[in-house]
């Protein structure tokens, strides 16, 4: 599966001196880079390939500008001349003599440099150029300024990574890290006297360094001392003091980096530490740096910095440079971002999630700095791996931790989730996408990753499956391997297949369930105890693997809740046998302290008292919550609802819906009806599952309703069956802003009134929705076949729905929309009638013969109740009562009013067959809507002739004219859910 880079293994040298001097009025830099290349290929080189990323952020044509906007965000694609940036300036020379370059023809950020002396294996030249940087706004992406605080990094022009594969040109992204080459860094900044600046490398300039020295003393001084005062009372941002009209030149070196980062700030306050670290016992300077409002946050970070480079170094080899420094980014974008011994810290809401993001940000000196992979193709061998780490760290340092819970605050406890630590978070996160059928595979490159996925599969998964090998493994044998991992490819660029090769060959274990099944799929893991045997006080029990993933298993067996015994089962058979020898065995367990990224644990439990021995104990708990793999969780709500038929209803809820998702959801709701003195309700049952290939998840499932329907006669009801069938279509390794769906329902609709009434049918439905950030298109096409038992009426029609959106004004959230729809009966046999035929203004509650909609007035000819209308089949926006049982091709347009809030104007147009040809129906007016019209309020203001006699209202009666839309059906948690990946 995964390529190595073992064997004929080389990488080039690239030595940098670069001189750089700060504009911070302007903000631009001015400077100028020498690089030293030696090529260490077999091959001559007859060009090389330069990064000049500064140019992402010049237009909206660039690959950021178009990544940011399929992300919905408009930074860039709004951004004014001043906003953005560029670099500029350049005049290459090797060796002292111009050359010819030239600017990538798809990404201007990315030159290629042609050499008029090829470069042979073993040769070395010198590349050298000016050039000139305009500062973006750091409200963009990394690289940026926020008032006179500057973040300074991808800045320089650098060459592209040249190994094994070739050349590794890639343009600068937001979601996709780096890949760059090792060398030397000798860096000269020179910018206003009172800057402090924390930066990559070791300052070699005496007396910035004792300007840090003191400023840390001073800093230390105002914590004893209490001299930032109470939090609460400090303005939310300190404020700028001015530039020294001094200049000072600062000088950093560093050897075996692969990139240079330098943030300057004049508010900055300092702390400084030391580490020593644990396995050769050097000592490592810390630094924090901090604006004074956030000090109270920062007081600890020294700590935190201290702790983290302590325990990476513990774990996977000892830290190689002299300085970790961690910088207080403010509010620019980009949050948490690391550089070689440097990192840049966003904004944080408490101390517990800053040392969270300081410690993941430091340890990237490991994942990402020493250990060089490429993060734009494997992102998860750096932010993964980064995130095993940052999760043993909190359990080792914190093991009764509450972080997802205290982050929750209060609404934890009310919804059953105070016990849920740093590791749960990462396990629902994955669990979450993964039961929906939403998640991707670990091994894809950055850009390939839905934004929701890019934290939940390439850091939370990683960081869950590599948890998984370690208790399998054994932290001793899992650090031996991480730290053999370590001596081999520090200062290098290692391959997924060579972090297989130290793990295997350290643990003598063959680990294809890891890389081959797991690592580059989306298989799920799922064990189940299939059955437990006790005889002479052995007990014997069965796993049953189901799921699609062979790995190891962990089984535990327990007495009276005390653990007795525990076993890993190796890859094997489908049905595996593990024997405990221990007496009195009670329970048993597979997984018990969730290490296994499983997304069903409700078949890891069985205890020996009970009925059913696999069965976890029901526990009726309020509202909602997470499911617990010891137990049968139902969660209980009061539940209330109004329709004209029923009156109030009161009654509960009782529901499974949680996360993750069970593949077996239910909720039953049964309440009592004022109004008929009878039982009204709802129910629905459904069984999903993620097949291998082509759909993201498949449903099936039985709805069932039974409500009021007549106000002449109280005791009437109905009761509507509706089983169905839902695929979600799409394959799970793509990120697409494309969803489509396709949905076959059955229906049995028994109305039981003054006249006895069934109605049975169904109807298919598919569905398509493109989004992006300033553009949406819908298509629907929809066959329906009704068949009604009173009036032997069969009918069958199709309906096709086109919808387009456009933000035409994105700023202030202003659209138009454009829909078009046509329907046509395919048959229609028995008496006519209007509950069957096309309705113009979309149906009523009557009309909802299968009962798809929630109504409060299902069965009325006058009032508000009928004035509610469904968005489908004609659409317009008026109470029209016409119908047709022939064709009906309609167009609706909405238009949102510049400067006025909510309100916007719509027109309506249709045509119906008539015995003379076409009869045309229009109209125009006001409303308010709401979710693409799913909620919405509408004001006809002129309606032409034909469309005024459909209905018959006079137009001095225009409030009886108002139409309303309210689809409660597209607004469930599956929906919302989607719409976030």
């Amino acid at each position: 599966m995964f390529k190595g880079f073992s064997q004929n293994y080389f990488q080039q040298d690239v030595n940098f001196k670069i001189n750089i001097r700060l504009n911070d009025v302007n903000k631009t830099l001015s400077g100028f880079e020498e690089v030293e290349y030696t090529n260490n290929a077999n091959e001559t080189l007859d060009f090389l390939y330069f990064h000049i990323w500064p140019n992402a952020y010049k237009n909206n044509e660039t690959a950021l500008a178009k990544q940011l906007y399929r992300m919905k965000n408009m930074a860039l694609q709004y951004a004014n001349e001043k906003a953005r940036g560029y670099m500029d300036s350049l005049d290459f020379k090797v060796n002292n003599e111009q050359i010819k370059w030239e600017y990538d023809p798809t990404h201007i950020d990315i030159v290629k440099l042609y050499l008029k002396t090829p470069l042979k294996p073993g040769e070395t030249i010198s590349i050298s150029t000016p050039f000139k940087v305009k500062i973006p706004s750091g409200d963009i992406s990394r690289l940026g300024y926020v008032g006179e605080s500057f973040q300074i990094t991808q800045w320089y022009p650098k060459p592209a990574v040249y190994d094994l594969e070739g050349w590794h040109q890639i343009p600068y992204l937001t979601q996709g890290e780096f890949y760059a080459e090792f060398g030397s860094f000798d860096v000269s900044i020179t910018l206003p006297k009172n800057y402090v600046v924390g930066a990559t490398g070791d300052l070699q300039t005496a007396s910035e360094l004792d300007f840090l020295n003191d400023l840390a003393a001073r800093t230390t001084q105002k914590f004893e001392t209490n001299g930032f005062g109470n939090p609460k009372n400090k303005i939310r941002n300190s404020p700028f003091p001015p530039s020294d009209s001094t200049y000072k030149t600062i000088r950093y070196t560093q050897n075996n980096v692969h990139d240079f980062g330098w943030f300057a700030d004049k508010r900055f306050e300092v702390l400084k530490g030391e580490v020593t670290l644990p396995h050769s016992k050097r000592k490592v300077t810390t630094w924090a740096m901090f604006v004074p409002h956030h000090a109270k946050l920062w007081e600890d970070a020294i700590s935190y910095i201290n702790d983290g480079t302590f325990y990476y170094s513990k774990w996977n080899g000892d830290y190689q440079y002299n300085q970790v420094t961690a910088v207080d980014g403010t509010i620019s974008a980009g949050g948490g971002m690391e550089y070689p011994n440097v990192t840049v810290i966003g904004d944080a809401s408490s101390k517990e999630q800053l040392e969270v993001v300081i410690v993941h940000e430091v340890g990237h000196n490991w994942f990402y700095g020493m250990l060089g992979s490429n993060e734009r193709v494997h992102p998860w061998m750096d932010e993964g791996m980064n995130t095993l780490n940052e999760l043993r760290y909190i359990e080792t340092k914190y093991p009764n931790n509450t972080q997802l819970s205290d982050m929750m605050g209060g609404f934890a406890d009310k919804i059953h989730l105070e016990h849920l630590n740093h590791h749960d978070m990462s396990d629902l996160t994955y669990a979450a996408t993964a039961s929906g059928g939403m998640d991707q595979p670990i091994e894809l490159a950055s850009d390939d990753y839905s934004s929701m996925n890019y934290g939940g599969i390439v850091y939370s998964k990683t960081g869950l499956v590599f948890t998984y090998l370690k208790e399998y493994l054994g932290e001793e044998v899992f650090d031996s391997a991480m730290q053999e991992y370590f001596r081999r490819w520090v200062f290098k660029h290692p391959q997924p297949k060579d972090l297989k090769n130290a793990l295997e060959e350290v643990s003598g274990k063959n680990l294809s369930w890891l890389f081959d099944d797991i690592i580059p799929t989306t298989k799920q893991i799922d064990y189940k105890i299939s059955k437990v045997k006790q005889e002479d006080d052995k007990t014997i029990v069965t796993i049953k693997n189901a799921g699609q993933i062979n790995g190891p298993i962990k089984v535990e067996a327990y007495t009276y809740g005390k653990l007795r015994a525990s076993q890993w089962l190796e890859p094997g058979d489908k049905k595996r046998k593990i024997t405990f020898d221990e007496k009195g065995i009670d329970a048993v367990k597979i997984d018990a302290n969730k290490r296994i990224p499983e997304v069903n644990r409700k078949n890891n439990y069985w205890q020996q008292k009970g009925l059913f021995g696999k069965l976890e104990p029901f526990e009726l708990e309020f509202l909602a919550g997470d499911n617990e793999p010891d137990k049968t969780k139902i969660w209980i709500s009061p539940m209330g609802a109004y329709n004209i038929y029923d009156n109030i209803m009161v009654g509960v809820v009782l529901h499974n819906y949680s996360l993750p998702k069970n593949k077996f959801e239910y909720i039953v709701a049964p309440m009592y009806s004022f109004g008929r003195t009878n039982i009204a309700g709802y129910m629905s049952l459904r069984y999903s599952f993620v097949p291998a290939q082509n759909f993201k998840m498949i449903s099936i499932g039985i709805r069932g309703k039974n409500f009021g329907f007549s106000e002449e006669d109280k005791s009437s009801n109905y009761i509507a069956i509706s089983p169905y069938i839902d695929f979600i279509i799409g394959k799970p390794k793509k990120r697409s802003n494309l969803a489509q769906n396709l949905k076959i329902q059955g229906v049995y609709n028994l109305e039981d009134g003054q006249e006895y009434n069934i109605i049975t049918g169904g109807f298919a439905k598919y569905e398509l929705n493109y989004k992006q950030k300033l553009h949406q298109f819908k298509f629907k096409l929809r066959t329906d076949y009704i068949a009604e038992m009173k009036e032997d009426i069969s009918v069958m029609n199709a309906y096709v729905n086109g919808f387009y959106k456009f933000n035409y004004w994105e700023k202030k959230h202003k659209h138009i929309s454009i829909g078009l729809n046509f329907s046509q009966n395919i048959f229609y046999n028995g008496t006519t009638s209007d509950r069957f035929g096309l309705a113009l203004s979309g149906q009523n509650g009557t009309q909802d013969v299968f009962y798809e909609s929630y109504m409060f007035a299902r069965n009325v000819t006058s009032g508000v109740g009928v004035q509610r209308r469904i968005n489908n089949q004609g659409s317009f926006n008026s109470v029209s009562g016409l119908t047709t049982k022939n064709q009906l091709i309609t167009a609706n347009i909405y238009l949102e009013i510049p400067y006025i809030p909510l309100i916007g104007v719509f027109s309506d147009f249709g045509m119906i067959p008539a015995a003379n040809g076409m009869e045309t129906f229009a109209q125009a007016g006001l409303g308010i809507q709401f979710l693409d019209g799913d909620i919405g309020v509408f004001i006809p203001l002129y309606e032409n002739a034909a469309l005024l006699n459909s209905h018959g209202i006079s137009v001095d009666n225009v409030w009886k004219k108002v139409r309303f839309t309210l689809n409660l059906t597209n607004i469930t948690p599956n929906k919302v859910m989607s719409n976030l990946f």
